[in-house]
């Protein structure tokens, strides 16, 4: 299978690959500066989070937010930055492309609660669209098209992950 041929495709996923590929980038350009530099620690994601909590439209997620994410904001800073270092190279790679992009998803809704809509601009348009576009990733199988996740599925046809 040649690379023009993915775009031959009747479903177009080679376009969507592209779309995915992008998306994987953004994760994985956003995730190496605070795997590589002080957000691990803890303390930029507390004062960040407690700075824009208290405008998160539901009073449920605040309270999960102060009350559980805030005290443990160093376990929280490295599932974040490591989280999103994981999501960006599957989607990038193209493998497990659906439990990734699903992840994704969750990870940029908490993103949108918690922190775009406080702040607004084009950080609260940027979560939509990802959130979109992932869960698109998951409904369409993206990974088949200039992904592994295509020959993970020629390997096993069953499963339902690729």
């Amino acid at each position: 299978m040649s690379l023009g041929s993915n775009f031959k495709q009747e479903t177009y996923l080679g376009y969507l690959a592209i779309l995915r590929i992008v998306v994987g980038y953004h994760f994985v350009s956003v995730a190496l500066p605070k795997v590589t530099g002080p957000f691990l620690k803890g303390k930029i994601l507390s004062d960040e989070l407690a700075k824009t909590a208290l405008k998160d439209p539901f009073a449920w997620h605040q309270s999960f937010i102060l009350g559980f994410v805030v005290p443990h904001a160093h376990f929280f800073s490295c599932l974040v930055g490591f989280g999103e270092l994981a999501i960006g190279i599957s989607l990038i790679l193209g493998c497990l492309v659906r439990i990734s992009a699903a992840f994704g998803a969750f990870h940029n809704l908490n993103i949108l609660l918690s922190i775009a809509i406080a702040n607004g601009g084009p950080q609260l348009g940027l979560n939509r669209i990802f959130i979109f576009l992932q869960l698109v990733f998951v409904a369409s199988s993206a990974g088949r098209s200039l992904g592994l996740d295509g020959l993970l599925k020629k390997w096993f046809p069953r499963s339902k992950i690729f």
